[in-house]
């Protein structure tokens, strides 16, 4: 019979051939074996924000992000590049969940996907601390410009 060491780094457990990690480490990488199709509906079904996914599939919403986007001739709010329409996102400058009117053109911008990660990660530090909902509310479009760009000088001198 053949055999071979557990896939898992650092273990030295012999497994059957057919297997790739021990019974200790195949729960661990279990999602590696899911269908993805199944692994989408669950996600769907039990993370997902309902609330927020049927207004960014509402005809509304629809129709007013496609005005920002021609509004902002497909450019990046931070560095004024141009984007892909897969790779743009348009962005509530204040959290949707904090705003007044979520389809209010003004409040609203195009980033790419990369700056809009940067503006997320940023956005739930903010909400973690004391009077979060606060500030984050009453940032304006220049200081989230000004933070993204600072993240990035920031990331790019820990690489160097």
């Amino acid at each position: 019979m053949k055999v071979h060491y557990c896939d898992e780094i650092g273990c030295h457990k012999i497994i059957p051939f057919d297997q790739r990690y021990c019974d200790q480490h195949a729960k661990l990488h279990q999602w590696q074996y899911v269908d993805h199709k199944q692994a989408y509906k669950h996600y769907n079904r039990d993370h997902r924000d309902h609330q927020a996914d049927s207004f960014y599939h509402s005809k509304q919403w629809q129709a007013v992000r496609n005005a920002v986007v021609n509004r902002d001739y497909y450019c990046d709010a931070v560095d004024g590049m141009v984007i892909k329409d897969q790779d743009l996102i348009v962005d509530h400058i204040v959290r949707r969940d904090l705003c007044d009117d979520p389809l209010d053109p003004s409040n609203l911008w195009c980033l790419s996907r990369h700056h809009h990660w940067i503006k997320t990660k940023l956005e739930k530090a903010m909400l973690a601390k004391p009077n979060g909902k606060g500030v984050v509310r009453h940032c304006s479009k220049q200081n989230w410009i000004k933070y993204i760009k600072e993240y990035e000088t920031r990331t790019k001198t820990k690489k160097n």
